[in-house]
């Protein structure tokens, strides 16, 4: 259980900064491919523990965002192959779908294959990902200004108000019982109402958001 969410929002403000200033960059190294790596991963893991710790309303990895599918050839995917995305899926052809962010975060974490995108300018796009269970069937492309918003939705606000509820449970025997308590609504606030979405945007044409440390 997470107790104190402040510096683990700080640390997925640092995932955000990292993301953004890395599409900036003129000379990309292998280092620097590891570095922004680990802070998509890291920051996926931080966004699902603060979920699970009920440090973030409920709703929020309910909400869902348009994704490109891509199907695979019927190829057996392994570690041997994983990196092969032309041989292995139809890239030339995909579908638009709506995933919620419980179902995405999940396959960062649990990626088993991963690649990142570039535009025309060279710069950071996105990232093709599917997980252990889905690389069977098919492969994800999620862009970087989802990800970034969604990092930075979390990371600079705090739940502020909260409606809490005992789940009842039926027992097969007809009884009840008393369930844990979980939080049914949350109210998020933001310092001086700051608007994430614009704020995405200016960052990745470069002039990358400071947050606001109390």
């Amino acid at each position: 259980m997470i107790y104190e969410s402040f510096y683990w929002k700080k640390e997925l403000y640092d995932c955000f900064r990292s993301l953004a200033k890395f599409r900036q960059l003129r000379r990309i190294t292998e280092l620097s491919c590891v570095k922004i790596e680990k802070a998509l991963m890291i920051g996926a893991y931080i966004v699902r523990k603060l979920n699970e710790a009920e440090k973030i309303p409920p709703d929020f990895l309910k909400q869902k965002v348009t994704v490109s599918k891509y199907k695979n050839k019927k190829n057996l995917i392994d570690h041997m192959n994983w990196h092969r995305f032309e041989s292995n899926y139809n890239l030339e052809k995909y579908t638009k779908e709506e995933k919620d962010w419980r179902y995405l975060i999940n396959q960062i974490i649990h990626s088993f294959s991963f690649s990142f995108s570039y535009d025309d300018n060279g710069k950071l796009d996105g990232f093709f990902v599917n997980s252990d269970r889905s690389k069977d069937k098919s492969l994800y492309f999620v862009s970087i200004e989802n990800i970034l918003c969604l990092f930075l939705k979390i990371s600079e606000g705090d739940i502020t108000s909260s409606h809490s509820q005992r789940k009842i449970i039926n027992e097969k025997n007809g009884t009840q019982k008393i369930g844990p308590m979980k939080i049914k609504h949350a109210f998020y606030s933001y310092p001086n109402n700051i608007d994430i979405n614009s704020l995405v945007i200016i960052s990745m044409n470069g002039d990358i958001y400071k947050r606001v440390v109390n």
